[in-house]
């Protein structure tokens, strides 16, 4: 007998851990699903931005967070060294360049395997840069009008970038925010 509720117990609990780990809606829905969980964390960028750094943030509405001892194109927050921001011409924060620690909540971040990045975002548009040229390789990940896109060698991530989609495409064919 005990056995039996041993193993009804075991059933009922597997039936409820398969019930909450189940997504609460598909993509068809608006919802998306990732294949990983969601992690959160100061070093986490996520879609929105970074720690309070939000995307489509004025240029004024940061400055007195910005770190000012760095000279040249390189717009950093103070104690946030791994994040450079870039700014579109109406001064709204677009991108954001990252390197490790800081990662997306799928753990992506510069160094990372670009068969974890595959696995992370299977959904991920190739990007061939053009021959002859001196530029890496990009996965480009977007959900709704945000996205990542990783720059890499074949084998690794070498550069990573959050932001808007729209900016991800113009950064990856045209160069725009690259100093």
């Amino acid at each position: 007998m005990r056995g039996a509720f041993a193993l009804a117990t075991v059933m009922m609990l597997g039936a409820a851990c398969a019930q909450a780990t189940q997504a609460p809606a598909t993509p068809e829905q608006g919802a998306v699903v990732s294949a990983t969980p969601v992690v959160q964390g100061p070093d986490i960028v996520h879609l929105q931005g970074v720690r309070d750094v939000r995307f489509g943030t004025k240029r004024a509405d940061l400055e007195p967070r910005l770190d000012r001892s760095r000279s040249g194109c390189s717009t950093q927050v103070t104690g946030m060294p791994q994040g450079n921001l870039v700014f579109a011409a109406d001064d709204r924060l677009v991108m954001m360049w990252f390197d490790a620690p800081l990662r997306t909540p799928e753990g992506v971040h510069t160094g990372s395997s670009l068969g974890d990045v595959r696995a992370a975002y299977p959904d991920a548009t190739v990007l061939t840069a053009p021959a002859d040229s001196h530029r890496f390789d990009g996965l480009l990940v977007t959900r709704g009008d945000r996205g990542y896109l990783f720059l890499h060698d074949g084998t690794a991530v070498q550069k990573a970038v959050a932001g808007y989609g729209e900016y991800l495409s113009r950064l990856f064919n045209t160069g725009f925010g690259a100093c």
